[in-house]
């Protein structure tokens, strides 16, 4: 039976309550702030954190044969965090950040590809559990319910297809991100991943605008600010749990804790109504979680 300790749960909660407040500030950055400015912002404040976490834990080892599925987990983790600012900023924030609980169902799917596990039957209730709470939250508000409403529903919605397509990205980088893993400590892999990526979003604000491409408008700087800081608190606090339990457990407090922050601060902050679909959908994606997760 999986026990869990104070500073466990302590440090799990706060990690996804910290990416949950990302979320909403990506989200609150104003339209006039380039999205790769506002990437290169939220990674290059998490790059200091940790850069001290590994100098602390001092394991630098690396293989030489680390580029090549390193290199490709940087570019998928860089193209599915632009397509989340992109996607958020479509669609209202309590309809995308749900889409995200089904990245451990689709991890748990890609791991039986590229890794050879496959999911147990288990895994396979909770995904079926996921699935049917993902198609639940874009039930019609008034008229017959069927699958076709229903994919109309997501279809008209700007921003799920590029968040599908993070969906699709982050699921991949998890079975990389094992393979680059066992050929270089996990500070180094986390390290090298956010220089890269803060790398190529510099690159591409200098080529596209020169210097003046890193000055944020006025009224982005808060919410930039925002972004950064809340992305670096909950990386510090997600490397703190996984140094005292299991990866699965920080995952699934991350995704739970997302949904129903979604919900709570598109409410509160964005004045997004709370509606029987989302609340059965999201219901139904939290129960199938655990499921996917721990078995």
């Amino acid at each position: 039976m999986l026990t869990l300790s104070f500073s466990a749960f302590a440090y799990s909660v706060a990690c996804a309550l910290a990416f949950s407040g990302s979320d909403y500030f990506r989200k609150a950055v104003p339209k006039d702030c380039s999205v790769p400015l506002l990437l290169f912002c939220m990674v290059t404040g998490q790059i200091p954190i940790l850069a001290s976490w590994l100098w602390v834990n001092g394991d630098f080892g690396i293989s030489s044969s680390y580029a090549l599925p390193g290199v490709a987990a940087a570019g998928a983790g860089l193209t599915a965090n632009l397509l989340f600012i992109i996607a958020v900023r479509l669609s209202p924030l309590s309809l995308m950040v749900p889409i995200l609980g089904t990245i451990p169902a689709v991890t748990t799917l890609f791991g039986g590809v590229i890794l050879g596990e496959w999911p147990s039957i288990f895994q396979g209730i909770g995904i079926f559990l996921v699935t049917t709470g993902l198609i639940a939250l874009y039930f019609p508000h008034s008229g017959k319910i069927s699958l076709s409403t229903i994919w109309r529903n997501i279809r008209r919605e700007p921003g799920a297809k590029p968040m599908m397509g993070v969906v699709f990205l982050w699921s991949l980088v998890p079975p990389l991100d094992k393979i680059c893993v066992d050929l270089s400590s996990v500070g180094m892999h986390g390290l090298i991943q956010l220089t890269l990526i803060a790398t190529v979003t510099a690159l591409w604000l200098l080529f596209t605008g020169g210097y003046k491409a890193f000055t944020a408008p006025r009224n982005a700087r808060l919410p930039l600010a925002g972004a950064a800081l809340t992305a670096g608190l909950a990386y510090g606090f997600q490397l703190a749990a996984y140094q005292i339990t299991l990866v699965a457990v920080v995952e699934l407090f991350k995704r739970s804790i997302g949904m129903i922050g979604s919900l709570i601060l598109g409410r509160a902050m964005l004045h997004e109504p709370i509606t029987p679909p989302k609340l059965i959908g999201i219901s139904i994606m939290a129960i199938g979680l655990p499921f996917v997760i721990l078995s």
